[in-house]
């Protein structure tokens, strides 16, 4: 990748307006190449998702998502979590984690009726196209199993891969998600 400097007389931008994007297209260009064309991974929070969803009818609903762009590094790991409710009734309620076109945790059908969740996943990059995957689920109803799931993940990482909560009732609104929050920690 080559990165070329803007003519440093260039006049930016005034207090009303920018004038050029060239030193935009250069700190851009730069940020690329530190994100991707050297292979180097900058961490930290790269998503919150704060907006109120929940499942539609008795169908399986994506309740929330966010795509994971390539993961560079061997020892890259994505952290999640991600929480809300279940309604209070008797519906059989299913709450599940995927990342690609893996399922990395599944509740299964459960009469989870009131109280709260909270799944914690973490997927660490071991090759271009394997991950080390745990994933656990809490939850305030006694009706839900408190479990770890381990799972050998195969996607590749040279491309973006989909992580996706879904949930599954009887009615609309049998599950609420409240949140969810993915962090980048790199192994450079």
């Amino acid at each position: 990748m080559i990165i070329s400097l803007p003519d440093s007389g260039e006049i930016i931008a005034t207090e009303d307006q920018i004038l050029t994007t060239s030193w935009f297209t250069y700190f851009q260009d730069i940020w690329q190449a530190i994100r991707g064309g050297l292979g180097i991974s900058i961490g930290g929070t790269i998503s919150t998702n704060t907006t109120l969803a929940a499942n539609s009818g008795s169908g399986e609903t994506t309740m929330m998502s966010y795509t994971v762009t390539p993961m560079k590094n061997n020892g890259d790991d994505i952290s999640i979590k991600a929480w809300g409710i279940y309604a209070a009734n008797a519906n059989n309620k299913t709450i599940s984690l995927k990342f690609g076109s893996q399922t990395i945790l599944t509740t299964g059908a459960i009469a989870a009726n009131d109280g709260s969740w909270q799944i914690e996943a973490t997927i660490i990059r071991t090759a271009a196209a394997t991950q080390e995957i745990i994933a656990t689920i809490i939850s305030s109803n006694t009706g839900v199993v408190e479990s770890a799931t381990r799972t050998a993940g195969t996607q590749t990482l040279t491309a973006s891969n989909d992580l996706i909560i879904t949930g599954q009732g009887t009615s609309s609104s049998d599950i609420i998600q409240y949140a969810l929050v993915v962090k980048l920690t790199p192994n450079d």
